[in-house]
């Protein structure tokens, strides 16, 4: 009657023990399921990143493509409309406007003799330049030149 009696408490500590452990094994079961969907959903994104990232590069390039043509044929019409040296002067001076390229001076300098032209001449470049700077930021900039 005891070794029965010892048999069933050590069944039943053992049941105990199980049950115990049943929550940290469901805990367990449901943190794997947890990280198993968050890495198909990472995996997922990737490739909707891929896919857009794809397609994206297919139309730019399309666009650099129709671009490209459009230059290219306007210029041919431009060439048989002015010829090629009055096309390439056309262009070239776009090109230096796009660029905002100076070719004159903004301040014309025409000697007289005394120098207060020059005095002048400068002064109005600075002053020029806009009236967001303060008269002292030009007389800085004055004395730097």
């Amino acid at each position: 009657m005891q070794q029965e009696a010892q048999e069933q408490r050590i069944l039943t500590e053992k049941s105990r023990g199980t049950a115990d452990m049943q929550a940290e094994l469901a805990k367990s079961q449901v943190g794997i399921d947890i990280k198993t969907n968050n890495a198909k959903a990472r995996e997922a994104e990737g490739r909707g990143e891929a896919s857009y990232v794809e397609q994206t590069g297919k139309a730019q390039g399309a666009q650099v493509e129709a671009v490209g043509m459009a230059r290219a044929k306007a210029y041919e019409a431009q060439v048989r409309a002015l010829g090629q040296t009055q096309t390439a002067v056309v262009n070239v001076v776009a090109a230096l406007a796009e660029k905002n390229m100076k070719i004159v001076p903004e301040v014309l300098v025409a000697g007289g003799g005394n120098g207060v032209e020059g005095l002048a001449a400068t002064l109005m470049k600075h002053f020029s330049s806009g009236p967001t700077a303060s008269v002292e930021e030009k007389t800085k900039q004055l004395k730097k030149d």
